[in-house]
C-alpha cells in the first residue's frame, strides 16, 4: 500500500512537472509572438507624420535667375520643366499668402505657389512642377497620404477639356529604385476649385496605398502637369500645404498579435 501511494505520488509529481515545463515552453512561445507583433505594430504605427517637414512651413532661398531668389520648402525636392525650353527654377515658390484657414496656421506658416502661367499653350511650351520626399517603405503596409490643395477659378486646371493635371500620388520603390506602382489622385476630379467659401476653396485629400514586395522607399509627391497661362487672365494659383503620411499596420500582425492574445487566455485558463 505505500509502495502503490509512493508510485502514485511519483506519477503525480512527473505530470505536473510535465505540465510546467509544457506550460512554460508556451509561455516563452507566445511571448515571442506578442513581442514580434508588438514590434511589427510600434514600427508601423511610431511615427504620426513619417514626412520631415510636413506642414512646409521650413524654406529655404533659391536662385531662380542669376541675382535673385524665391524660398522654396525645405528637405523636399522640386523639379520644374517646360515641353520646349527645358529645366526652370521659377515653377513653384513657398509664399506665406498660400496657405491660409482652413488649413492648419502656425507661426511662420507657409503653403506653395504653384505657377501654371509660366507655360504657354500657344506654342506648346506647357509648364510642369514636382513637389517630392521619399521616406523608407515596409513591404505589406498600408500608407495614407492626406494633404491641402486649392485652386483660384482660372487657374488651367480647372478649366474643360485643359490637358492641365493636378496630382496627388504615392509611389513605392525597390532598393534600385525601380518603380513598383502606386496610387494618384486626380485633384481636379475629387473637387479641386469646387467652391466652399475657403480662400482658394482649399480642401484635404486623402489617399492610400499598400506597398507591394520589395519596397523600400516610399515617395509622396504633388504634381502640376501641362499648365499653362489662361488667356482669360485672372486668379490661377494652384496651391497646397500640409501634408502627412502614416503607415497602417499590416493585416497580418494584427491577426498574429489578436492569435497571441487568444492562445493567452486560453493557457491562463487551463492552468
Amino acid at each position: 500500500m505505500t509502495r502503490n501511494l509512493r508510485h502514485t505520488g511519483l506519477t503525480e509529481q512527473r505530470h505536473r512537472g510535465a505540465a510546467r515545463s509544457n506550460y512554460s515552453v508556451a509561455h516563452k512561445w507566445l511571448v515571442g509572438i506578442l513581442a514580434a507583433a508588438s514590434a511589427a505594430l510600434a514600427t508601423s504605427t511610431s511615427n504620426a507624420n513619417l514626412l520631415s517637414n510636413g506642414n512646409l512651413d521650413q524654406t529655404y532661398q533659391q536662385e531662380i535667375v542669376p541675382g535673385f531668389f524665391l524660398p522654396k520648402p525645405a528637405l523636399w525636392v522640386n523639379e520644374g520643366f517646360r515641353n520646349n525650353t527645358g529645366p526652370y527654377e521659377d515653377e513653384l515658390s513657398s509664399e506665406p499668402w498660400a496657405g491660409p484657414a482652413p488649413t492648419p496656421v502656425t507661426v511662420g506658416d507657409y503653403g506653395v505657389f504653384f505657377k501654371p502661367f509660366t507655360g504657354n499653350l500657344s506654342t506648346g511650351d506647357l509648364a510642369h512642377g514636382r513637389l517630392y520626399q521619399d521616406v523608407p517603405g515596409t513591404p505589406g503596409l498600408t500608407y495614407v497620404l492626406s494633404g491641402w490643395a486649392g485652386a483660384e477659378p482660372n487657374y488651367s486646371g480647372l478649366i474643360p477639356g485643359s490637358p492641365t493635371e493636378s496630382l496627388f500620388s504615392i509611389q513605392f520603390f525597390d532598393a534600385a529604385s525601380s518603380p513598383l506602382g502606386g496610387a494618384v489622385l486626380d485633384l481636379a476630379a475629387a473637387g479641386l476649385g469646387t467652391p466652399n467659401g475657403e480662400p482658394f476653396s482649399y480642401k484635404q485629400f486623402t489617399l492610400s496605398a499598400t506597398a507591394p514586395a520589395g519596397t523600400a522607399n516610399v515617395r509622396v509627391m504633388v504634381s502640376m502637369v501641362n499648365a499653362y497661362a489662361n488667356p482669360a487672365g485672372g486668379g490661377q494659383a494652384f496651391v497646397v500645404d500640409d501634408f502627412e503620411l502614416s503607415a497602417i499596420p499590416e493585416p497580418s500582425a494584427l491577426a498574429l498579435l489578436g492569435a497571441g492574445l487568444l492562445a493567452f487566455l486560453g493557457i491562463r485558463r487551463r492552468r
